[in-house]
């Protein structure tokens, strides 16, 4: 299967074939989606779903251009529905915070050791940012300022701080994802 490959083609390779085609291809979209998403983890998954995707879905394709065009086409929008999701997600968390919904938790005893524990996870966690994603993230939730207001400081676009922004919340859930569990249950007693 080259990338002259078509439609009527493709329903016709075997997996060897297509093995090819994923091994030529993978590191190519996952360096395409990394430009969009700047996490290279994320950027593997988008890849390898799309690789998977063209297969799983290769008898009932209608590709008009290329195959390495119609692969980087579907990197280009799982990567714009992923930016999107992250907004959406982050425009939850600002709205829980300015409302100070997180504050709220009924029948909650506060333990100053696990307070402090926690604190200082977050910070470590916080620690371990890009310096620049760090910077943007600590004036974004500790000094209030607004992404626009964040840009102007530090002389980059809005969308470069809402990027910073994106990527310092995924890192943190990421390298929370066990320390929230254990809030959570602790909140749920």
């Amino acid at each position: 299967m080259d990338d002259n490959t078509s439609a009527t083609n493709i329903w016709n390779v075997d997996s060897k074939e297509f093995e090819v085609v994923f091994k030529a291809h993978f590191v190519k979209l996952t360096l395409y989606a990394n430009k969009f998403i700047n996490d290279i983890d994320i950027s593997k998954e988008i890849a390898s779903d799309s690789l998977t995707s063209l297969w799983e879905k290769r008898g009932t394709l209608s590709i008009t251009t290329s195959i390495t065009a119609y692969l980087y086409k579907m990197v280009q929008n799982k990567c714009m529905n992923h930016i999107k999701h992250q907004r959406i997600e982050n425009e939850y968390v600002d709205y829980m915070i300015r409302n100070k919904l997180l504050d709220e938790i009924p029948g909650h005893d506060t333990n100053p050791y696990y307070e402090k524990e926690l604190a200082e996870q977050i910070r470590q966690a916080i620690d371990t940012l890009p310096e620049k994603c760090k910077l943007v993230f600590e004036m974004s939730r500790f000094e209030y300022l607004k992404n626009k207001e964040i840009a102007e400081r530090l002389n980059i676009s809005q969308n470069t701080v809402e990027r910073h922004i994106t990527i310092a919340l995924e890192k943190l859930r990421k390298s929370l994802g066990y320390t929230i569990g254990i809030i959570l249950s602790l909140i749920m007693q």
